[in-house]
């Protein structure tokens, strides 16, 4: 029996070719695999649907995240043209700051010279001295004049 053309049907089991139940093994056999062909190809569809929804979802995200993502750019360029204003606001008013308190004896002297003061007055109270006191008398003077 080594090859399959010698083999009769004597020689297939009579369970094989009568079946169990009366019924022909081939066919059952044929019948099941027909089922899990069908079922297997219902499982696939199935897995592409899922497949294809999820795909839909990715690309949705995608587009969410890439909106987000512009959107998180915009702001922080914002926020860094906000640092550039506060930081030249911050320098400005520090110059600021310096001429004022630079140019503060002098307007204290302008003031005191308009209610009568005299420049020795304005070298004692002002700190400033007695050539700039008279420079600030002088143009208040001529202020009055004008």
């Amino acid at each position: 029996m080594s090859d399959l053309s010698d083999m009769n049907l004597t020689d297939i089991p009579s369970w094989l070719t009568n079946g169990l139940f009366g019924v022909n093994t081939v066919w059952v056999v044929l019948a099941v695999s027909v089922l899990v062909f069908l079922l297997s190809s219902l499982l696939m569809i199935r897995g592409r649907r899922n497949f294809v929804k999820h795909l839909h979802e990715i690309k949705g995200l995608q587009r969410d995240i890439r909106a987000i993502t512009a959107a998180a750019i915009g702001v922080g360029e914002r926020v860094l043209e906000l640092e550039r204003r506060q930081r030249r606001t911050a320098e400005r008013q520090e110059q600021l700051d310096i001429y004022d308190s630079a140019n503060q004896p002098y307007e204290q002297a302008i003031n005191m010279v308009k209610h009568g003061a005299d420049v020795n007055e304005l070298v004692d109270v002002c700190g400033i001295s007695e050539s700039e006191a008279e420079l600030v008398a002088l143009m208040h003077r001529l202020d009055q004049t004008a």
